[in-house]
């Protein structure tokens, strides 16, 4: 019997468990919270660079499945520019992209990222537990504590019964809501909080309270119309990837002139909801359902979460008229269900000038679950949250001067190592970062700010940044001090609260782009560990190691 229980004790030494009654407590040398593209790649990257270490990748969405937004949240629809007839955005994405084509079924996609990690032995995955409290010593995290999540009755997001404490050396917070950051003690912004006081309303002016920029919650339909071969006519584009599945982008016509489009999102706009140009892409070849990019949700806050109601996480400085992300999924879910929705969104069809066919959405059914309801994401797609300063307890941020990216950097940046507003980035480069600086707007008025409707409304926001040459022509060069907080020693970020303004976010959240800082953040996980030093007290030798292991990886780093 003694001898029972000393190796019952030996073996809870090396698997980092306690005994039946406690709470257990894992032992991981990386923990990577978020199961997105971003902390899907820093796991992959992690586990790749240093074979003996332990990664934990922590999966935070209702469902087991990797890929986060892409997935779980069922943007489909890859958002990938061409430099050079080229895609930039190369490593975990790269990969993940020439499986699974640039319009996919989230299924397909989460089973490649799967498979992917699944190569490393090292790897170890929770799924469906978030981040509720940890421990942290002289800006130094030495232990969190997950919970299970899972959706009830009522639509939330809810907090479950079991729970685990995971001890580590290096943290990675690759969450939507910038969580393990702001749980860390360093400094945030919400929102657009850096731009300039010029370009915001009254209430937003000299003050931390900000907006987000629109959620949308992507949902399901069938009886879509599409050409026999790829066609471009009216602003609509009918496209087929490498793989032969379908995607569509247009609509701009029907959202600035039609009536009963205009006449909808007049009455519900400022209800919080409104139609947009779209973008959608089939599940897959052959596949007759769809999903859409098209409603936007205004006023969602994506730091507050109706699990942490009543705690210090949840935030204390939201905007009054502001909902948190689960009633904001309830609600636009129910939304879906309006009669006027469905008919509306049918307006999205379009007319082959040469044929007289109609292609597009005319015909369009809401795909429904066993209990009637739309089949929708299981997440809602946040466009925007938080973002790290270089440094924390300032006043008012600059947009230009705060942040390791700043918006003159990603809107200029240069075509080659030695021009360009980036290229003093180019030393602590890490990849690089690129797409249209796209904002959705942040509130109903916004879509028909110069009066009558127009898109995109980027232009009509920021006249200076017009004045300044409209969207980017090069990528941006992404340096190492984008994954650094203002504080938390042993900590990366490479997800939405990394350092990047809030316009240069614009053009960088997208997911390609976050799986790229997610690569450089596995790989700069496993330097801080062999090297026996924190990401911020990186030397050039040691960022030079991170930067050919990146390569060695498929990364792109230069132009």
């Amino acid at each position: 019997m003694i001898r029972l229980v000393i190796l019952l004790l030996f073996t809870l030494f090396l698997t980092g468990c306690t005994l039946p009654g406690g709470t257990p407590v894992l032992k991981e040398d990386i923990v990577i919270l978020g199961g997105g593209f971003d902390g899907s790649a820093a796991a992959r990257s992690a586990a790749a660079a240093a074979p003996k270490n332990k990664i934990l990748l922590v999966v935070n969405d209702p469902l087991p499945e990797l890929g986060g937004l892409g997935t779980v949240g069922a943007q489909n629809f890859t958002d990938i520019r061409f430099w050079q007839g080229k895609v930039v955005t190369q490593g975990s994405f790269g990969r993940w992209l020439s499986q699974a084509g640039q319009f996919y079924d989230p299924d397909r996609m989460s089973q490649i990222i799967k498979d992917d990690l699944g190569q490393f032995p090292n790897i170890k995955i929770i799924y469906g537990y978030d981040l509720e409290s940890l421990t942290s010593e002289n800006n130094t995290i030495k232990e969190i504590n997950i919970r299970n999540i899972q959706r009830n009755q009522e639509g939330h997001i809810a907090w479950g019964e079991q729970k685990q404490r995971i001890k580590g050396k290096i943290f990675i917070d690759a969450s939507m809501d910038g969580r393990l950051t702001r749980m860390s003690g360093n400094s945030v912004t919400v929102g657009r909080a850096d731009w300039p006081d010029e370009y915001l309303p009254k209430e937003e002016q000299n003050s931390p309270l900000a907006r987000q920029q629109a959620a949308t919650l992507m949902f399901k339909v069938t009886g879509v119309k599409t050409p026999s071969k790829n066609t471009h006519f009216e602003g609509w584009e009918f496209v087929r990837d490498n793989k032969g599945s379908w995607g569509i982008a247009g609509g701009t016509d029907i959202f600035t002139s039609d009536r009963e489009v205009i006449d909808f999102n007049n009455e519900f706009g400022p209800q919080g909801f409104a139609l947009k140009p779209l973008n959608a892409a089939a599940t897959g070849k052959d596949s007759d359902t769809w999903w859409i990019n098209c409603l936007l949700v205004f006023n969602v806050d994506g730091r507050a979460h109706q699990r942490d109601k009543g705690t210090d996480i949840y935030p204390a400085d939201m905007l009054p008229y502001y909902t948190n992300t689960d009633q904001a999924w309830v609600r636009a879910r129910e939304f879906l269900d309006k009669p006027e929705f469905i008919n509306v969104f049918r307006r999205f069809q379009v007319q082959d000038p040469s044929t007289g066919q109609w292609y597009g959405f005319g015909e369009a059914e809401l795909v429904r679950d066993n209990n009637g309801h739309p089949v929708v994401g299981q997440m809602m797609y946040i466009r925007e949250s938080v973002h790290s300063p270089l440094e924390s307890n300032q006043d008012k941020l600059q947009e230009n001067k705060d942040f390791a990216i700043t918006t003159r950097e990603a809107q200029l940046a240069g075509p080659a190592p030695n021009i360009g507003a980036d290229l003093e980035n180019f030393p602590t480069r890490i990849g690089l970062g690129y797409y249209m600086m796209d904002i959705n707007a942040f509130t109903d008025k916004d879509l028909a700010a110069p009066g009558p409707y127009d898109w995109p409304v980027t232009d009509n926001l920021r006249p200076d940044w017009i004045l300044a040459g409209g969207q980017p022509k090069n990528p941006v060069y992404m340096p190492l001090e984008t994954l650094l907080p203002t504080n938390t020693e042993n900590l990366l970020v490479p997800g939405y609260a990394s350092g990047i303004s809030s316009f240069a976010w614009a053009e960088l959240r997208v997911l390609p782009n976050l799986a790229v800082l997610g690569d450089a953040a596995g790989v700069a996980a496993v330097r801080a560990l062999n090297a026996k030093t924190n990401p911020r007290d990186f030397s050039q030798e040691d960022i030079a190691w991170i930067q050919v292991k990146l390569k060695q990886f498929g990364a792109r780093l230069d132009k």
